[in-house]
């Protein structure tokens, strides 16, 4: 599965406790595929999963990827990054270093 990072877990452990994912699930996708065909994630909220989805759990914290999205996990990194210029969540495939997608 994917992999979450100290700061990404406490962080989103707090979210869930002040109820901020309302939701409750976090939804893994592939966002886009780079000119090498690696593939870029990103993070939603997830009110309903649909019956193909896969559902799981990292530390706690409840997730859900598509079909497309989920033979690709293990690549995933999610970490919390808070710097003078930025802060959010950093979506990141392990297995691919030509940038990263950031989420407030």
């Amino acid at each position: 599965m994917l992999t979450l990072t100290e700061p990404a877990q406490n962080k989103l452990n707090k979210a869930l406790a002040d109820g901020e994912l309302a939701s409750g699930k976090l939804r893994v996708f592939i966002d886009h595929r780079c000119h090498c065909g690696k593939a870029h994630f990103s993070l939603s909220n997830e009110a309903k999963p649909s019956q193909d989805d896969t559902v799981f759990d990292v530390g706690g914290i409840p997730f859900v990827a598509d079909a497309d999205t989920a033979p690709e996990l293990p690549s995933v990194e999610i970490d919390f990054v808070e710097t003078f210029w930025t802060k959010g969540f950093t979506i990141r495939n392990v297995d691919h270093q030509c940038g990263a997608h950031m989420m407030d």
